[in-house]
């Protein structure tokens, strides 16, 4: 690790956890993000600022000007362009030690085996039913770990699922009877700073995750930003789901 490496992440590496070998674990990772909005603005920001190695960013909107209250990644000056552009230039200034790749395309069942072949690691910070679902049975296929995020009004949601593992659930375990058009958190009302709270969140599992030191046996967090109350559960294998239920 060169010098200026050790001193921009001197901090992280002061923790025993971490370490230059956890450290430097970071820097070979690749992760793949879904979704630049409310959740994956700070949730790229944290990673990238946290020294993930290579990222790959995946959205096919454009910045308007209601999202600027949420999606801090973006400033008043990028109403109207990509959102994969901007969020691309913005964290390799970051953070130049990156290697950050955009994608100005929506994951789909025809395009994901390609476009998430190269992100050993999945933090889907989508907003709709439809993409969560197709980025779920992908992971589950491919053994990769899904950090997958969600927040409407003034509550959010982390579900961490690990698929290398026999016992893991999915999060078709959980929504199984949610039509894919039914539901849609792209044009709900929503608190701005949760969604800071709960992309920063994603990025901490991730971390984690890569790190291999995620020992909570919780692997749902629940997140009331009104009340300030805090739910952790174990969300269990669902025996029926028409995903996981064979493994």
């Amino acid at each position: 690790m060169k010098h200026d490496e050790l001193m921009r992440y001197s901090r992280h590496i002061m923790l025993p956890e971490i370490d230059i070998a956890g450290q430097e674990k970071l820097s070979n990772s690749s992760i793949g993000i879904v979704g630049l909005g409310g959740l994956g603005s700070p949730c790229s920001i944290y990673l990238a600022a946290s020294g993930i190695g290579k990222m790959n960013l995946f959205d096919d909107d454009f910045v308007e000007l209601s999202n600027l209250n949420r999606q801090i990644i973006y400033d008043s000056s990028d109403v109207g362009a990509k959102k994969t552009l901007v969020a691309k230039k913005r964290l390799i200034s970051l953070n130049e030690n990156i290697v950050c790749d955009s994608f100005f395309e929506r994951i789909n069942k025809k395009n994901i085996n390609e476009l998430l072949k190269n992100s050993d690691f999945i933090v889907d910070c989508s907003d709709n039913f439809e993409t969560r679902k197709i980025i779920n049975e992908y992971c589950f296929k491919n053994d990769k770990d899904l950090i997958s995020g969600a927040c409407i009004g003034w509550k959010g949601q982390i579900f961490n699922f690990n698929f290398s593992s026999f016992n893991s659930p999915c999060y078709e375990c959980l929504f199984e009877e949610i039509e894919d058009e039914d539901l849609s958190c792209r044009e709900s009302s929503i608190f701005s700073p949760l969604a800071g709270l709960i992309g920063t969140f994603l990025a901490i599992e991730t971390i984690k995750n890569i790190l291999e030191i995620n020992n909570s046996e919780e692997n749902f967090i629940e997140i009331d930003s009104l009340t300030n109350e805090i739910q952790k559960r174990i969300i269990k294998k669902n025996p029926f789901c028409k995903i996981c239920k064979n493994k």
